[in-house]
């Protein structure tokens, strides 16, 4: 079953995939964050937050390399 993960200030929702009842949603002050395929609401909002943090790996490990190999590049340099 396929879900709206919706936000209003600091609090996630799960709504069922049903563009009437998301438009209520929005109406009241709610955004739109992602669609998402889980058997609950409670599954929809944990497959949400592993997928932000596994968007965030890439970019840390990439600039952990770059970090790393900018030092050694100095230090043989200046050494």
């Amino acid at each position: 079953m396929d879900f709206y993960i919706l936000k209003k200030q600091q609090e996630l929702i799960a709504i069922p995939a049903n563009t009437g009842n998301c438009k209520q949603y929005l109406d009241s002050g709610y955004f739109y964050i992602d669609k998402i395929a889980a058997c609950n609401e409670t599954n929809a909002i944990k497959a949400l937050q592993i997928k932000q943090s596994k968007s965030l790996k890439g970019p840390l490990l990439a600039s952990t390399v770059a970090l790393i190999l900018i030092i050694s590049t100095c230090w043989l340099i200046f050494s």
